[in-house]
């Protein structure tokens, strides 16, 4: 197969280019990135649709680029610039030259549309602004008429040098206290490998069509606990109460209190879904 790859440089891109092309495939790529076949900002939707032009025809698009891990400094705007825009102006690229029917189209979502997906929680899209820039780019693509789309839905991404997200369950938010909770929260994380063998799959496997939407996740959840023990040093026991109340406090100091509550609460709470494989949806979510 001809593949269009979009973010071959990031973290999963890096890993996914050279597994397709070790599978036989010939893979193309966009980006703005020294050594991209079509040099081009995603931001920008003309240098998009000139680079989609250049590349010429594919069978199938696996588009990786996206901001995600550090979201530092980093406003709903911005996070909608790098990961919703940039979708779409790759679909407006794709439509104008009258591939959006023909081409798979894997996109690399991810499990914290759930934060956002979930009326339960009552969060807004600046409380949770990364969350609310993949559910749009979910819902621009599911407004397309793609007859193969396959929104993988990525837990945290890790490999044993690569631990930024797993931290975020292990350390104090914004310090470097490291806490052992009890109860110990449950997490579903995903190792690179299977979330490039997932992007594999649904590239390859003629099984898969239609429109799916998957969740992709290591076999089971860790456990908090099992967590610490992937980092050096030791750890302080915290009951979950004593971080509930704490967050209760928080809550009272105005919009900075309410953020660090935010924060707090995400981090004393299980972040566990189940791993699906990929299943027909007839529509968007």
């Amino acid at each position: 197969m001809r593949i269009l790859v979009t973010g071959r440089s990031g973290y999963l891109g890096s890993a996914v280019v050279p597994a397709l092309r070790a599978r036989g495939h010939e893979v193309v790529t966009i980006g703005r990135h020294p050594g991209s076949d079509a040099a081009c900002d995603l931001t920008d939707g003309g240098a998009t649709r000139d680079a989609v032009r250049a590349v010429g025809d594919v069978d199938a698009v696996v588009h990786l680029a996206a901001r995600a891990h550090d979201f530092r400094g980093l406003s709903l705007n911005d996070l909608l610039l790098a990961n919703t825009v940039t979708t779409r102006n790759l679909i407006a690229a794709l439509r104008s030259e009258g591939r959006i029917v023909a081409v798979r189209f894997v996109h690399a979502s991810s499990v914290a549309v759930y934060e956002l997906l979930d009326a339960t929680r009552g969060l807004t899209a600046e409380q949770v602004p990364y969350a609310a820039s993949k559910v749009q780019a979910e819902q621009l693509l599911y407004a397309e008429p793609f007859h193969s789309l396959h929104l993988l839905r990525l837990a945290p991404i890790y490999d044993r040098s690569h631990l930024d997200d797993v931290a975020k369950r292990v350390f104090l938010p914004g310090t470097r206290l490291k806490l052992r909770l009890f109860p110990p929260p449950l997490h579903s994380l995903c190792s690179r490998d299977r979330a490039v063998q997932a992007i594999l799959n649904a590239v390859e496997d003629a099984a898969v069509t239609g429109r799916s939407i998957s969740n992709v996740t290591d076999p089971r959840p860790f456990s908090q606990h099992e967590l610490l023990n992937w980092f050096p040093g030791r750890s302080l026991p915290v009951p979950v109460s004593l971080l509930s109340a704490l967050a209760g406090v928080s809550r009272l100091g105005g919009v900075n209190g309410r953020r660090v509550s935010q924060l707090i609460n995400k981090f004393s709470c299980s972040s566990s879904y189940p791993s699906q494989s990929s299943t027909r949806h007839p529509g968007w979510p």
